[in-house]
């Protein structure tokens, strides 16, 4: 009986030695070594990740770091984010949430062909308005927006057109990307 306690034990030991370098939210991980504290400036921002990142949730950074530096905060991203969705050497700035979205799939509906996500820097009116859940009118207003002010930076920007709001972007954010 002794013998079997003593398997256990040292089994169990070793199982959380080898779990604990293996896990990358242990503190004992190396790869965790590098990660940044938390920015205390005067300037800090309060910035949500969510989506296809390992650890979503809320950081405080400087409003001088790149979403990139956001991302490796929050323990980089997933394999199936869409890289054409986000801009990594944006500058947080004043911005307060950020969506890393997945990459499209094949639809579930028509196995042949893949869904296609619009281009909200590139697309015009008519095909943001086919391939979004956007109608006509906020559709064009996208345009018009995009023409006055610039290229979308990152894809939560689009809540900057008029009647397109946080319930309308939770609809679409999937749908669109930026390159």
């Amino acid at each position: 009986m002794f013998k079997i306690i003593l398997c256990s034990l040292v089994v169990t030991i070793v199982g959380v030695f080898i779990l604990s370098t293996i896990d990358p939210n242990s503190a004992n991980n190396p790869n965790n070594q590098n990660q940044e504290l938390e920015y205390t400036g005067d300037d800090a921002v309060n910035v949500s990740i969510d989506g296809q990142i390992l650890h979503p949730g809320k950081y405080t950074m400087s409003p001088q770091a790149t979403l990139s530096d956001l991302i490796s905060k929050a323990g980089g991203v997933l394999e199936d984010h869409d890289p054409k969705a986000y801009t990594p050497s944006l500058v947080i700035g004043t911005r307060t949430s950020f969506y890393i979205p997945k990459k499209s799939k094949l639809s579930e509906v028509c196995y042949e062909e893949e869904i296609q996500k619009v281009n909200i820097n590139k697309e015009d009116a008519t095909t943001i308005d086919e391939k979004t859940e956007l109608g006509e009118t906020q559709a064009k207003s996208v345009v018009t927006y995009r023409e006055e002010n610039g290229p979308f930076e990152a894809i939560e920007d689009i809540m900057e057109v008029s009647g397109i709001g946080e319930g309308t972007f939770a609809k679409i954010k999937d749908q669109i990307c930026l390159a």
